[in-house]
């Protein structure tokens, strides 16, 4: 059933901008009956992990300046009610008070961490994030890379939060393109392969179940006679 729902969910958002696909691990609860034939059969398992597949998507043109789209390592800094957060999600809009914002409205930061204001979103980026207006500078986007990509959780609207031990760094040489959104990295055949295997499985376990329950029940009425 867990698996069930995050295959699911994969599916939903296959064509979210910057989303990550999620997968789930499960491992042996007792080393003993970790290998099949040392336990006779028996296999006690429990959920080990659910994660996140960081591996870039593709990419698609939008044709609207303020969206970007990061070429290779790295995330946006993204100004959130709880606290900044990491994202890849490039599809930027302009608010009414000119500040650059992400699709839900959480302000854009810039390399030194402050807020960006445009004047408009006729703007020029260029790989390095700096926005031009005609030729005058106003504001560069901030990239920076997570080193343990483990320590940072999805916090929903396609962000990242940070956990306790996460460390970042600025990414030297930025590679950002102009009026392009990085996809989602869902594969949309080998998600729907996975579900319907997973289906298979989970209709299986239950016929086993069944099957148990029912034997379980003859065995009760067996004691119960004479």
């Amino acid at each position: 059933m867990q698996m069930l729902e995050v295959v699911s969910n994969n599916l939903a958002n296959a064509r979210t901008a910057g989303y990550k696909k999620d997968r789930v691990s499960f491992e042996a609860l007792i080393d003993d009956v970790r290998q099949g034939s040392s336990a006779k059969g028996r296999n006690f398992t429990r959920l080990d992990n659910t994660f996140t597949d960081h591996r870039q998507g593709g990419f698609e043109a939008s044709g609207n300046s303020l969206d970007l789209a990061i070429n290779g390592p790295g995330f946006f800094k993204i100004a959130g009610e709880a606290g900044t957060f990491y994202s890849r999600q490039g599809n930027f809009r302009i608010d009414p008070d000119g500040l650059l914002t992400n699709s839900s409205g959480f302000p854009v930061l810039g390399t030194g961490g402050q807020q960006i204001r445009l004047p408009h979103d006729q703007v020029t980026i260029d790989s390095a994030g700096r926005i031009f207006d005609g030729e005058n500078p106003v504001g560069q986007i901030g990239v920076v890379e997570v080193d343990d990509l483990t320590q940072i959780a999805k916090s929903g609207n396609g962000l990242f939060a940070p956990g306790p031990e996460t460390v970042e760094r600025p990414v030297n040489a930025p590679q950002l393109l102009q009026g392009q959104i990085e996809s989602s990295n869902v594969n949309p055949l080998e998600e729907m392969t996975l579900l319907m295997d997973t289906m298979r499985s989970f209709e299986a376990y239950t016929k086993v179940l069944k099957t148990y329950s029912t034997i379980s029940g003859k065995l009760d009425e067996l004691g119960s006679v004479g």
